[in-house]
């Protein structure tokens, strides 16, 4: 993150589509063992566990099967968002009651300079309440289409 960006950005290799997980402790699992491999943390277990706090204070389950578990943690390197679609239907506490299949990550080092962890998180749930929105998200199965898709709706004011 080189300070001019206004969001956190995605990349193509944060996306992982169809992945086999059964249960919101599973997904949360598989974002920290997938920061770990990809390097944006140094500790996956302590990465797990900032996660498992700020779910525990406040569900981040959203509404029409998405949610958006997300911390700002030293055990951040580097500000990212992944983005996980699974094959199953999770319980998990949301707004609407829905089951979850769609996840986004957000992981904020603790020193973020600007707060873009907040921002994006606002920009991101503002997307999530715009059907043209969610229906692409759900429907895609290529990450460098969902990339640009996302980007760009992420740019517009």
């Amino acid at each position: 993150m080189n300070g001019v960006e206004k969001y956190m950005v995605l990349q193509e290799k944060y996306i992982f589509i169809d992945k086999d997980l059964k249960s919101k402790e599973e997904v949360l699992n598989f974002i920290a063992d997938s920061a770990y491999i990809l390097g944006i943390t140094t500790n996956k277990e302590a990465l797990l566990k900032d996660l498992l706090k700020r779910e525990n204070e406040f569900p981040t389950g959203i509404k029409d099967g998405f949610a958006i578990p997300h911390t700002k943690s030293v055990n951040v390197k580097e500000a990212s968002i992944l983005y996980i679609k699974t094959t199953n239907e999770l319980e998990w506490k949301t707004l609407d009651d829905s089951k979850v299949r769609y996840v986004f990550s957000l992981l904020a080092p603790h020193k973020n300079e600007g707060n873009i962890h907040l921002k994006t998180l606002s920009k991101l749930a503002t997307c999530l309440m715009e059907d043209d929105f969610t229906s692409e998200v759900k429907n895609a199965s290529d990450a460098s289409h969902l990339v640009k898709y996302i980007t760009n709706k992420m740019k517009e004011e």
